[in-house]
């Protein structure tokens, strides 16, 4: 019986990485949900205010109020000490879809009277995404390192565990809901470009690329910005191998998205000007330009914050305390991991050359996707410039990318025990995070004393349940990571 269920559970370690990975991710993400108190985190209300007006059947421009009387108690408290361009719906310039998704969890937090009205539900859907972004990051993972399982494990591995992704997963926000639709986009390009089980075929990589590229462009405008790269790669890919008819492929890489989200942006131009709303959103909130595109992009200290608020902070403000000697360690493994995988795929490519078939290591799919992955740097500095904040959750569309890199030179340089011992080193930061963030939101309570504004959700036991079942997740990945049969160890 026990050599039964061990033949059993190594056929399917796959699989059980991949839940140990989104339990990791959940039981973090709803632990955080459940700590911090309502609309703690500004852009909550808007959020918030969103779902409320999609629920009543409207289309918000970014003037519309929030509808103080169905946002319930705590909604009304938060608003009355904002100002006046705080109290509408400065978020409405993103396409509602992931408010019509978060329509009936907010109705059903709503209906329990639970504190925050629609807000719990909200949070709770942006958990979900967000974990279904980790499983497609595995699959992305797999495919870049020629089918191998266990660098996918890590790969989905390293976006569960870092830190500040599972802040962001946790709060009122449409940034999971946007990961998973950026994560979806690269990895059917990565497919599209070659990557990928070989029975899968280039139409039908064609095809869900199509559909993803729809549901980035239902997400925000910045989805679908990296969306329609994504587009031009497999493009010029599918021209380049001549592997699909060039003007079949143009209509599926377009026309999804132009049914389902054109009227929108269309909508955007008609009343801001400019399909995004950008820079009518930045005047409401009285912000100027500060400085031009090349200024934003050789900020140093710009993208050296982003960078450690993402590895090593939960809340994006510093803590103290926050791990410095982690940030540069940081800073190094994933230097040298994108280094040493560039170098992998080279080489694979030169002992490849002339071959037909897959090569260990698809380099147009590596190429594509971290081509691709560069979009974020170029939007957030480019907001920034504008005069927006370049908060650091904006840049997590590439981390599912440089995850798999990482992985990939983990695993093959230091063994599959090295790549655990860094996933484990990670999850420790993550959780030593977590707790450092309840004892800063505890002692930072920014509402009346006694109202819903200061008061968390949940018993202690239900808490201690979320964190159990994220240590229950992390040591499912690290037996799956342990037991997988990958293609190199």
């Amino acid at each position: 019986m026990i050599g039964r269920l061990r033949r059993a559970v190594a056929g399917r370690t796959a699989l059980i990485g991949v839940i140990g990975a989104v339990l990791l991710l959940a039981g973090g993400s709803i632990y955080q949900a459940l700590i911090t108190p309502p609309y703690r985190f500004i852009d909550e209300q808007a959020h918030a205010g969103y779902v409320l007006a999609v629920q009543e059947g409207q289309v918000p421009s970014i003037d519309t109020p929030i509808d103080q009387a169905a946002g319930g108690t705590a909604l009304r408290t938060r608003l009355a000490d904002e100002p006046a361009r705080r109290h509408d719906l400065w978020v409405a310039n993103n396409p509602p879809l992931a408010y019509v998704l978060a329509a009936a969890p907010a109705a059903a937090t709503r209906a329990l009277g639970i504190a925050g009205g629609p807000l719990m539900g909200l949070r709770l859907l942006n958990i979900a995404a967000a974990c279904a972004a980790v499983a497609l990051t595995y699959l992305l993972g797999r495919d870049l390192s020629g089918g191998d399982r266990t660098i996918g494990l890590v790969s989905a591995a390293l976006v569960a565990a870092a830190p500040h992704v599972g802040f962001v997963a946790s709060l009122g926000f449409t940034d999971g809901f946007a990961l998973l639709a950026t994560t979806g986009v690269l990895t059917w390009l990565a497919r599209a470009c070659g990557a990928g089980p070989a029975g899968w075929g280039d139409r039908r990589s064609v095809q869900v690329l199509g559909i993803w590229m729809a549901v980035a462009a239902a997400a925000r405008p910045m989805a679908l910005l990296l969306a329609v790269a994504a587009g031009l790669v497999a493009l010029g890919v599918a021209w380049w191998r001549r592997s699909t008819p060039i003007w079949w492929t143009l209509g599926w890489l377009a026309v999804p998205a132009a049914v389902t989200s054109g009227w929108f942006y269309v909508l955007n131009v008609v009343r801001y000007g400019d399909p995004t709303g950008s820079d009518a959103l930045l005047e409401k909130m009285g912000r100027t330009p500060s400085g031009s595109l090349w200024s934003s992009l050789t900020t140093k200290g710009a993208w050296e914050s982003a960078f450690r608020t993402i590895v090593t902070r939960r809340l994006e403000a510093p803590l103290p305390g926050d791990p410095y000697g982690w940030y540069r360690l940081a800073l190094v493994i994933v230097v040298t991991g994108v280094v040493a995988t560039a170098v992998l795929v080279i080489l694979s490519a030169v002992r490849n050359r002339g071959t037909t078939g897959t090569t260990d290591l698809p380099g147009t799919a590596w190429a594509g996707v971290a081509l691709v992955s560069l979009v974020p740097v170029l939007l957030v500095a480019q907001h920034r410039a504008g005069g927006g904040a370049p908060h650091p959750r904006y840049l997590l569309p590439m981390l599912p990318v440089v995850a798999a890199a990482v992985a990939l030179a983990a695993v093959r340089l230091t063994t599959r025990w090295g790549a655990i011992v860094l996933v484990v080193a990670l999850a420790a930061v993550d959780l030593r995070q977590t707790r450092a963030s309840a004892t800063w939101l505890a002692a930072n309570l920014t509402g009346p004393p006694g109202s819903e504004l200061v008061t968390a959700y949940g018993s202690e036991l239900l808490r201690a349940a979320c964190l159990a079942a994220a240590a229950a997740g992390l040591g499912l990945l690290v037996a799956a990571v342990a037991w997988s049969p990958g293609r190199r160890t």
